[in-house]
């Protein structure tokens, strides 16, 4: 069998199973020139949508008008969002053009999807003029394993080849360092902050902490409420009428908000079943 999992279309198995398993590698063959064919088309929407822009010379805003239209069009034969297929086309452009050999090598069903997904992944912050000998190592790399194990191998050898430090390449990145809010349904939204990920990490591990406190003082008053003394009865009375079952997830969310508005916020229309975090 080949690196896509299964054999050729007319390949026999000497199994009990035979037919099944005809079956399925013939489907794997039809599936991944469909998937091959899907990237090369893909590609080339975006390289005809390019080269009407700059057919008077025009680029920038022009180029990104064009895609988004090509994108939109394609969306209505494709029945997906315009966002997702200029997406599709921008990824498809990547493969193609800026990593031609390894294209070349899933094409052939050296290395499957996966493995491509995993180098333009790790190579895509390396520079044009060392991405040709990337590609080559890293496709004798993806031949010799699945695409979940030569993850970190691609990442290491890309670091190896990169022409710049990592300390200068994370300068420049924290530079685009940035907090967004996306709106979600039913009142709720996602607050994304991009971070250098020793910061990032750090903050995680506080929150978590922090919640690992809350988890013990539910405990705590738990084994007070059936302590001696009516004081320790009375100091778990409130806890008790309403005992804090939130997750680890909740609790995190929770202490987060405390601690950038300093309170619990009382704006929330769902404050009742809310709570402070800590």
């Amino acid at each position: 069998m080949d690196a896509s999992g299964g054999g050729g279309a007319g390949e026999v198995f000497d199994s009990p199973h035979g037919a099944a398993f005809a079956a399925y590698s013939e489907a794997l063959v039809l599936a991944h020139h469909a998937d091959v064919t899907s990237i090369r088309a893909l590609a080339e929407l975006g390289r005809s949508a390019l080269r009407e822009a700059r057919r008077d010379g025009v680029r920038g805003m022009a180029s990104d008008m064009e895609l988004r239209s090509v994108a939109a069009e394609a969306a209505g034969l494709a029945r997906r969002t315009d966002r997702r297929l200029q997406r599709d086309i921008d990824h498809a452009l990547t493969i193609v053009d800026d990593f031609p050999a390894v294209f070349s090598a899933w094409e052939s069903r050296l290395i499957t999807r996966d493995h491509v997904e995993v180098v333009v992944k790790a190579g895509a912050v390396l520079p044009g003029e060392v991405r040709p000998e990337f590609e080559l190592a890293a496709i004798a790399i993806c031949e010799g394993d699945i695409a979940t194990r030569v993850r970190q191998p691609l990442q290491v050898l890309a670091e190896k080849m990169h022409g710049r430090t990592f300390t200068e390449r994370h300068r420049e990145a924290a530079a685009d360092r940035c907090v967004r809010v996306f709106p979600g349904a039913d009142g709720m939204s996602n607050l994304v902050a991009t971070l250098p990920t020793v910061i990032a990490a750090g903050m995680f591990d506080r929150l978590t902490q922090m919640g690992h406190a809350v988890k013990d003082a539910r405990a705590d008053a738990g084994a007070a409420a059936v302590g001696d003394g009516a004081a320790a009865a009375d100091a778990t009375a409130d806890a008790a009428a309403e005992p804090d079952l939130r997750t680890m997830d909740q609790l995190r969310a929770d202490i987060l908000g405390d601690l950038i508005l300093a309170r619990a916020p009382v704006v929330d229309p769902t404050t009742g079943t809310d709570r402070a975090g800590g």
